[in-house]
């Protein structure tokens, strides 16, 4: 199967569906880097003052929809009771709560920042597989949280199942 989805949003995307049930689906690009941020910054944008420190976050676009909410994605060292654990590897929660906690040093130890999501209706993702518009890999740490984003569609590419 050859994905041939046309919509320019998705174009060369990969996808982290974080969750894919009867009422539809819901996932984050994983490589659309856009730049390193400071967390002070990001925290300020929600009216948060930051504690000292911090570091430069990656900031990615997560998908078309609702681009000014901003969700972690990270590694499930990390969790509170807001948690959502996607699977051992990956967990997304609030990007405020996720920051504070990263600056005091109890945060996750692998952090992507993301604005905005790609969402299904119920169906719609199947109907798309089904119809050639995706194809599927399993999810692997070194491809969603890869340093360099414009590598993960390549690698992605290189393990696509295809049938004879």
């Amino acid at each position: 199967m050859r994905p041939s989805l046309s919509d320019p949003n998705f174009s060369k995307a990969v996808v982290l569906v974080i969750r894919h049930d009867a009422n539809g689906a819901f996932g984050l690009i994983v490589n659309r880097f856009v730049e390193h941020v400071a967390s002070k910054e990001i925290l300020a944008l929600f009216g948060e003052t930051a504690p000292e420190g911090g570091e430069l976050v990656a900031v990615h676009i997560g998908g078309p929809v609702q681009p000014a909410t901003t969700l972690a994605l990270h590694s499930p060292e990390f969790e509170t009771d807001r948690t959502d654990l996607v699977s051992d590897a990956f967990a997304v929660l609030s990007t405020v709560d996720t920051l504070v906690a990263r600056m005091s040093g109890a945060g996750p130890a692998t952090l992507r920042i993301l604005f905005g999501y790609a969402g299904w209706a119920p169906r719609q993702l199947d109907q798309e597989i089904e119809g050639g518009s995706w194809a599927l890999v399993d999810a692997t740490l070194d491809r969603v949280f890869a340093d360099d984003a414009t590598s993960v569609w390549a690698a992605a590419r290189t393990r696509i199942r295809v049938d004879l």
